[in-house]
């Protein structure tokens, strides 16, 4: 039998920590009722797979992408009950913390000599496992039937393998092994895509896998093998199946989406147009009633008829949807063009005429939304939700619910109503957990301070020698993993607004997983840079005895 000792003890408690915080995170979630959630966008995915489960053609709704409701359709069809489907969500939150604790390992990999001990090491990982999973958040993403609840799992997977990939390349020295890893990281990178369009940002600035492919010395059918299997795979299991099921209605939808978010813009462009008599497909005449219902309809959004947007300056929504007492601007655009297509026309040809002519106005609105995000004392990454009274969102959800008639011709629809309406009076809540919510709070008012020293780390670490012999792998991985949320802010600043709140914080996860190794790596620095001054110290009390 082995001999217990202090150091036995020390190694196991990381083990123990984690086996509780899951524990303890699988019975929070499986106390609560398996009813999921569901919010005014809710149609968009669980339409399709509705449709195809009463009979009808499976298509896709309001130009969203298939792979979530199919995804929703498939545990619906397998189980016939909306309950699976929240189960399953919430064994993928299990499994993404899962993942970041993995990720947390192989970045100790890429710091062979950290002064850290091992057990602390492991304890700070268990600890962002911890804040994941105990955010309130979390939860409520995993209850709602968005695709905000299976994203952050394939993207952390996909962090995971761009880890391996750099880890097999530029630590092991044996590139084969990144093959697979790097294969399906990309093959990850284009179903993160399609879940989020906003991670396309991502997938031009964080492919690693890139650079191993063009290192000297990796054999030819390496190369070929890396790009052509994932991209082969994509193209026949993602890529066709959204061209086949895409609409024309998603072209529109997005035509009206990029109009409402840059109304204001496009309102100064069509001003322009009128004062310089430019020439465009459309009447003076027909431009001056726009221009006019345009300014009319933004100044409405700024004020009680709107919920103001403050980084974009006015409401996106109110121009899109108007609100129950007045139809909205695109409404009566269609009304005045004379159908849907032509308003998705004139939409697409504003819009790109205005990226074209206000070149100025797109740049300050892009700096606007990063300063949503990149701000000092706050990143809404972090808005945890300190209670959560399931009553409230059961009643919501029956608001939602009510307004689909078809729900109730599917008999797990109808169950699933039921069950909704019951829930509405519930006396149960989610958290609040006060000890991640300070955690929370603390990395919400320090993430633009983490960013900074990732940066100042890089680029110490390319530029001095002795602190690229400890961090000259480390730095850029870690710049790498905040170039995640770059990617997705500069992406939804050129074509949305991150005033809503939710474009924030589905990026929870690849915010929470780099802040983290921004404190444990300004650990290792603090720890270096003391062992410095002592051998200085020490030269000096030497010198001083031997003079």
């Amino acid at each position: 039998m082995p001999k217990l000792t202090l150091s036995r003890c020390l190694d196991s408690l990381p083990a123990l920590a984690l086996a509780l915080i899951f524990g303890w995170a699988a019975w929070e979630r499986l106390r609560l009722p398996l009813t999921p959630f569901a919010n005014p966008d809710v149609w968009a995915y669980l339409g399709p797979g509705l449709d195809a489960l009463l009979g009808e053609p499976f298509r896709e709704w309001f130009g969203q992408c298939f792979l979530y409701p199919w995804f929703l359709y498939v545990l619906l069809s397998a189980t016939g009950t909306f309950k699976c489907i929240t189960l399953v969500q919430a064994l993928l939150g299990l499994g993404t913390s899962a993942l970041m604790f993995c990720c947390w390992m192989e970045l100790r990999r890429l710091l062979p000599a950290s002064r850290l001990p091992r057990f602390t090491f492991k304890l700070l990982g268990a600890g962002l496992v911890a804040v994941y999973l105990f955010s309130t958040a979390t939860v409520q993403f995993e209850r709602t039937l968005n695709p905000e609840a299976v994203f952050p799992f394939v993207v952390i997977l996909q962090v995971y393998c761009n880890l391996r990939v750099i880890r097999s390349c530029f630590i092991d020295r044996q590139p084969s092994r990144a093959l697979l890893s790097g294969g399906l990281a990309l093959f990850l990178s284009v179903a993160a895509s399609l879940l989020k369009p906003s991670f396309l940002g991502v997938v031009v600035l964080a492919k690693p896998m890139m650079i191993a492919l063009f290192r000297p010395g990796q054999p030819a059918w390496g190369k070929v093998l890396l790009v052509a299997v994932p991209v082969l795979g994509a193209a026949l299991l993602l890529v066709w199946p959204e061209y086949k099921l895409r609409q024309s209605a998603g072209s529109l939808y997005l035509a009206r989406s990029l109009f409402s978010v840059h109304a204001d813009l496009i309102n100064d462009q069509i001003a322009e147009d009128l004062a310089r008599h430019a020439p465009t497909p459309y009447s003076p005449e027909l431009l001056a009633a726009i221009h006019a219902a345009l300014t009319e309809a933004l100044r409405e959004s700024r004020g009680e008829e709107g919920k103001y947007w403050h980084a974009l300056g006015f409401n996106a929504d109110y121009i899109r949807f108007g609100n129950a007492g007045k139809r909205s601007f695109l409404r009566g655009l269609t009304e005045q063009l004379g159908g849907e297509e032509q308003t998705g026309n004139f939409c697409r040809y504003y819009y790109w005429r205005t990226v074209r002519g206000q070149p100025a106005g797109m740049a300050a609105k892009v700096a606007r939304q990063f300063t949503v995000f990149y701000r000092v004392g706050r990143c809404p990454a972090y808005m945890s939700n300190g209670r959560i009274d399931l009553s409230k969102e059961y009643r919501r959800s029956s608001e939602c619910l009510v307004l689909q008639p078809k729900l109730l011709r599917y008999p797990p629809g109808a169950a699933l109503f039921v069950c909704t309406e019951a829930l509405g009076d519930s006396a149960l809540h989610v958290g609040p957990y006060r000890f991640t919510g300070l955690i929370n709070r603390f990395l919400s008012e320090t993430h633009l301070f983490w960013c900074v020293c990732a940066v100042l780390l890089a680029v110490c670490a390319w530029r001095i020698q002795p602190v690229r012999a400890v961090f000259g792998t480390v730095a850029p991985v870690l710049l790498l993993l905040y170039a995640y949320n770059f990617g997705t802010v500069l992406t939804l600043a050129i074509g949305h607004s991150l005033d809503v709140g939710r474009y924030s914080q589905y990026q929870f996860a690849y915010t929470l997983l780099p802040d983290f190794v921004s404190v444990w790596l300004a650990v290792e620095a603090l720890i270096l840079f003391r062992s410095y001054l002592r051998s200085r110290q020490k030269l000096t009390d030497s010198s001083r005895v031997a003079g």
